[in-house]
């Protein structure tokens, strides 16, 4: 059966356990799998036996300090990519949790949009630009009709020239189909762009 969704595991550690649910919610309903922790040590113990892709640690943990959570997750997940989460970050411990291992800092009160955005940032840097399908068509949709825009060519042209009716031609950039390699490659030819520039970052 074939993948529907590329599949991401986060870890979330932080002592207010309302937090840990409500941000754990936002994510599910983004399909990511998610593990809650209020207790560092069990998070970390985690984080040893299941690798997650992302963390998300609250630098100000009772009983815990939250940037030397943020180390002993990098050194039980090498690969993993952390956010600091902080209600009134300071210039001293943003550096020491940036030092640790953190890459990017979410202040409280988190809001779902900039949770979201922060973990696609990190997904993104580890080349996970698009988790489904329909993402992708999408995303390269939109590539291919702003690259065709910035060539100044209508979708007859381009249509024409690559051997796609103007009607398939449209429905693949307003990502309602997908196109094999073989097709898009036509579509390069037709918009004299390489397919590296088509696909970059989607």
């Amino acid at each position: 059966m074939m993948m529907r969704i590329i599949p991401v595991r986060a870890l979330v550690i932080d002592d207010e356990e309302a937090v840990g649910r409500r941000i754990a919610v936002w994510l599910r309903e983004a399909a990511y799998d998610v593990v809650t922790f209020s207790a560092p040590a069990a998070g970390l113990e985690h984080a040893a036996r299941a690798p997650c892709q992302v963390g998300l640690v609250d630098l100000r943990l009772a009983g815990a300090d939250g940037t030397e959570t943020i180390a002993a997750l990098r050194n039980a997940a090498p690969q993993m990519r952390i956010i600091a989460m902080s209600a009134f970050p300071e210039t001293r411990q943003v550096i020491a949790a940036m030092r640790a291992g953190a890459r990017d800092l979410l202040e409280k009160p988190i809001q779902r949009p900039a949770l979201l955005e922060a973990v696609e940032r990190q997904l993104a840097e580890v080349g996970v630009y698009a988790r489904s399908e329909e993402e992708f068509n999408r995303r390269l949709g939109a590539r291919v009709r702003a690259v065709r825009t910035e060539a100044k060519k209508t979708l007859a042209d381009v249509a024409a020239d690559c051997g796609l009716t103007v009607a398939q031609l449209s429905q693949i950039e307003l990502g309602k189909s997908a196109t094999s390699t073989w097709g898009l490659a036509r579509i390069g030819s037709a918009l004299q762009t390489p397919l590296e520039r088509l696909l970059a970052n989607l």
